[in-house]
């Protein structure tokens, strides 16, 4: 839900986009995919083990920053195909 609420202001308000907003949602939506799966996967493996030696406040803290940097770094490059950097084209 947050996604969805998150697009549009980034692509109307953070970057002032009048791309094809399809074509802008469809790569926002394989990034969300791609760092569901990569976080989660990742998270599967160390989880089970962190449980049973760390406070659960530890490793939930670990994993907020683990989905943050991936988030980030797919993130950075979705924007630099989805918001390309140059002159703003503005509406007509």
């Amino acid at each position: 839900m947050a996604q969805c609420i998150n697009f549009p202001l980034q692509r109307n308000i953070t970057f002032k986009s009048y791309g094809n907003p399809v074509y802008q949602a469809m790569w926002y939506f394989i990034a969300w995919i791609a760092i569901s799966l990569i976080c989660n996967g990742f998270n599967n493996l160390w989880m089970p083990i962190a449980a049973a030696y760390v406070v659960p406040a530890v490793y939930n803290i670990l994993v907020t920053f683990i989905t943050g940097r991936v988030s980030m770094v797919i993130f950075f490059f979705v924007f630099k195909i989805i918001f390309p950097e140059g002159e703003a084209k503005t509406k007509k």
